[in-house]
This record gives structure tokens, sequence and C-alpha cells, in this order.
């Protein structure tokens, strides 16, 4: 897995949620050459073999995402050579891509004791704490990377995100502002950036960010769900409908972008649009009942009778499975 930029989430500008995909994985060294990280340990030669072979047994499963596999080899192979600390790093990743993250702080911790210089184990440290939101533990860790690393570009960009889970907005701002320099253009960081002054209430120079993140990348998803959500906020209908539309013309699947799309059609009286973007939630979603009401409220105002009823059966319907729940 490589490092990643990843979308932010935050209050009501929810886009999505953050992947496990912003951890760094150790580089199998060229064969015949010892890592200098891993010390070893006296013994048989034969047993510090079985363990190099077991670690890179580990290293082959988790590329095709067998951790089970990956984190049972880890074990054997820290077993007999307990001072391998990259066997430490990549068993982390594979419990921290299972979400057993209290197993993975534990494996990184060992790390970055073993190896206190090493700007991507805080890094991967912090990245586990991020994702279990534990946000102060997080901006610990992140902070000890940049100390080792101040040019880290993904901690910037998750030291600036965990700084607005907790309300720092400032802080948050001035981290997203040293990411923007150090790659101007990169369209995420912008929009990063756009998110944290709408929620720190300053919607102009949120604009002024998502329009920057549109200037590199016109389909750049994130930026246009997010000006159709402070139009939207501002009464704005029209406007929101067009960036709402162009969101889901990118990603016909983002039910957010769908259902306010349909919600703004509803306010023009846009009755077909606001039917075909309830019904592509309802597609995505299923179990939510209340699509299904908004449906026949839908189709009730455009006058189809017969459909509305059908729609308000399912979503009587549906309310009653989930009382029995």
């Amino acid at each position: 897995m490589n490092k990643k930029e990843l979308f932010i989430t935050a209050g009501i500008l929810i886009t999505g949620v953050f992947a496990g995909t912003h951890f760094c994985l150790s580089n199998e060294e060229p064969h015949g050459q010892e890592s200098k990280n891993n010390a070893v340990v006296e013994g048989p030669r034969g047993h510090l073999d079985i363990a190099s072979e077991q670690y890179k047994q580990a290293l082959e499963y988790s590329k095709y995402g067998m951790y089970d596999e990956a984190i049972e080899m880890c074990l054997k192979s820290l077993a007999t050579n307990p001072n391998n600390v990259d066997a430490y790093k990549n068993l982390g990743l594979a419990y921290a891509q299972k979400g057993m993250y209290d197993k993975a702080i534990e494996s990184f911790s060992k790390v970055v004791e073993k190896r206190p210089e090493g700007a991507e184990d805080f890094y991967n440290l912090g990245a586990v704490y991020f994702d279990k939101g534990e946000y102060d533990k997080a901006i610990n860790a992140f902070k000890k990377t940049l100390q080792i690393s101040q040019d880290h570009r993904s901690a910037l960009s998750l030291l600036g995100i965990a700084y607005s889970k907790i309300g720092k907005y400032d802080d948050a701002i001035n981290i997203l502002k040293k990411r923007i320099a150090l790659d101007t253009n990169l369209p995420i960081a912008y929009s990063n950036l756009g998110i944290v002054y709408s929620m720190k209430g300053r919607e102009k120079d949120a604009k002024v960010q998502f329009k920057k993140a549109l200037e590199i990348d016109p389909n750049h998803e994130n930026a246009l769900y997010n000006m159709g959500l402070l139009y939207d906020r501002s009464g704005n209908v029209d406007e929101a409908i067009q960036y709402f539309s162009k969101t889901v013309e990118v990603n016909k699947n983002n039910s957010d972008a769908q259902y306010r799309l349909a919600k703004n059609c509803m306010k023009k009286k846009r009755y077909d649009d606001a039917i075909n973007a309830y019904q592509t939630v309802a597609m995505l979603d299923s179990n939510n009942a209340d699509i299904y009401n908004d449906l026949g409220n839908a189709c009730k105002a455009k006058g189809m009778k017969e459909e509305a009823d059908t729609y308000f059966s399912l979503y009587k319907k549906k309310l009653e499975a989930t009382k029995k729940k």
C-alpha cells in the first residue's frame, strides 16, 4: 500500500469515510543484505533463517490481503527473532487493516521504542490513533513525525485534519496551508482546507479553496459536493443543484449528493429529477425507510397517486421491520 491523501470528514460536511490505506509498508531488504534495524540475536543460524523466511512469508500474505495469515507468520517470526523491528511494523500494519487498533498500537509502540528515529514509524502509530478516534494521541505522534521529517506530507495532512476534529481550527488551517505549500497542484489539500474554513464559519474563504481545487480538477468529487453543501445551507437552490448534479455525474453512488440533489429539485418542482435521485438513494441503501416516504411525497406532488401509495406502503413496512429488530 502507498500513502495517499485522504478525504476529510467533519460535521455537516461529511463526504465519506477514511480509507484504511494511509500506512507505510516496509520494503523487503534486497536478498543477501541484513537490515540495519534488525539486530541478530544469539542462537543457531537455522533459527534466524526460519524467522527470516517466516517474515518474508508474512510480507507475501500482506501483499495479497491475507492479514490473518500475515499476523500468524509475523508472530512466529518474532518468537524466534524478537529484535526484528520491521516484523513488528508489518504486524501492526496487518492488525490495523483488520481494525484491531489496540493490537496495532501495541506493535507500533514497540517499533518507535526500538527505532525512535523513524519518521514513518511515528506516522503509522499516529495513523492508528487517528483511525481509532484518539486525536490527541494522533497529534502527538504526527508532531514527532514532523520533528524527524518536517516535510512529511501525509503527517501534515492528517495532523491538520486531527486538529479540526478537536476544534482547533486555527491550528488546522496553519498546518493545511503548510501542506499546500509543498504541493500547490494537489486538489484534495485545498478541499481539506476549505472544509476547515467552513467548520470555522468562514464560508467565503471555504469557497475560495473549493474553487482552487476545482481549477486543478474540475471533477474533484469532494470539492463539488462541499460547494453544493455551502450553497444548500445558504438557500441558493439553483447553485446547490448545479454542484450536486456535477457530483453525481462524477460518482453516481454518492448517496449524500443524490439525496441533497433530490431535496433541492423538490424545491424547484423538478419532480422527475427528484424521483430519479431518490430512487438512486433507495437502490444504494434499501434499508433507509425514510427514502420511501420521500419518494411517496415526490410522486404525490407529481400527481402519480398509484406510485405514491406504493412507496408509502413500502415506507410503513420498512418502519415496522425496523421496530421489530
